[in-house]
């Protein structure tokens, strides 16, 4: 089992500072649950439930330090440049979260990455669906 999962956020255009894909890594062993939310055309997400070293920083820890939470949430988009709701399909696996189990369970030392495939649209234009990408991940 990998020690870390690497998020890589996508951000088109970002102004320096920033970079384009800003990787984030999360310890595998402070993972407590995760849940998807946003049914239909709504905005979907990924919350994580984080126990440990982010319970500490929660608690009143040097921000500078630590994460200030113990809630990440990652937002999802099949546009770099832009919130475009993923399509998903009632009764077939959620994308969100098999891609984290699928990070979760692989076999490689150190750190793994959490990899989307393509939404699951069956549209004319995108007939084996369209990239997904992590938009945004807030940690409180």
């Amino acid at each position: 089992m990998s020690k870390f999962i690497q998020f890589n956020v996508q951000a088109s255009g970002a102004v320096q500072p920033a970079e384009p894909i800003a990787p984030l890594l999360i310890n595998v062993e402070d993972i407590s649950s995760f849940s998807a939310t946003g049914a239909a055309a709504a905005v979907k997400t990924l919350v994580i439930q984080l126990q440990g070293r982010y319970a500490r920083a929660g608690a009143g820890a040097n921000p500078q330090t630590a994460p200030a939470g113990n809630t990440l949430t990652l937002t999802f988009s099949t546009s770099i440049t832009a919130a475009a709701v993923p399509v998903t399909v009632n009764g077939q696996p959620n994308p969100f979260v098999q891609a984290l189990v699928a990070a979760m369970s692989q076999d490689v030392p150190g750190v793994a990455v959490y990899q989307l495939g393509n939404d699951q649209s069956s549209a004319a234009a995108a007939p084996n669906g369209v990239q997904m990408y992590i938009r945004t991940a807030i940690l409180t």
